[in-house]
């Protein structure tokens, strides 16, 4: 899997313990010596995908699929059901997700929920410059599904911040897209990219949620 944007600061860590089962604890260290860490970073990593998004991937209703499978569907559909697909969820489901995971649907919602989006991408890119957040978004599919995601997008911002959001022509491996947005204390200094501020109030908001 490939580096996720923004980089991730350096954070006050505590140190706890728990029990586990030897053969998991196996598995931790094999995975994490395949991927040349140290086997705290991977339960750190483990640890912030659950408590950021993976406990809301059952009550979301969503289900993991292969790339293969994305590109099989994605290929096999014509341009125009792909739009019709795609400017449906974008104005439909994906408000419902906003309203459950946030509780109301704001500019300042939407801009974290686009983080979240983007995050669980190949990797992902979110900057604000010249008054507008650019987002660059590598998922290596096809392009029918840039195609989708750019539709997809449009709807969401359309139907929520009435934000057209502008496209760089597509690529079958990503897309980059970019709006406007009035909200000054989301800025940064232009051309850097987005602090963690995002990930931590999103990570605050649901904490609060199941509190």
């Amino acid at each position: 899997m490939g580096g996720k944007f923004p980089p991730k600061s350096s954070r006050k860590t505590e140190t706890v313990s728990y029990r586990i089962r030897p053969d998991l604890k196996s598995a931790l260290e094999e995975e994490a010596m395949r991927l040349g860490i140290n086997p705290n970073a991977l339960v750190s990593q483990i640890f912030s995908r659950h408590v950021s998004w993976g406990r809301y991937i059952g009550r979301l209703n969503f289900i993991p699929v292969s790339k293969d499978f994305l590109r099989f569907v994605f290929e096999a559909l014509p341009e125009k059901d792909i739009g019709k697909i795609a400017t449906s969820l974008g104005a439909s489901q994906a408000h419902e997700e906003l309203l459950f995971l946030f509780q109301h649907i704001s500019p300042g919602t939407i801009l974290m929920f686009m983080d979240l989006w983007a995050s669980h991408f190949d990797a992902w890119e979110h900057k604000y410059e010249g008054g507008k957040h650019l987002f660059t978004i590598k998922h290596d599919v096809n392009l029918n599904f840039s195609f989708f995601a750019k539709e997809y997008v449009s709807s969401l911002l359309q139907s929520t911040l009435g934000t057209k959001a502008e496209f760089e022509a597509l690529t079958p491996n990503s897309v980059s897209f970019s709006f406007g947005s009035t909200l000054s204390h989301w800025h940064i200094e232009d051309g850097k990219p987005m602090p963690n501020t995002l990930n931590n109030m999103i990570s605050e908001i649901l904490q609060k949620k199941t509190a």
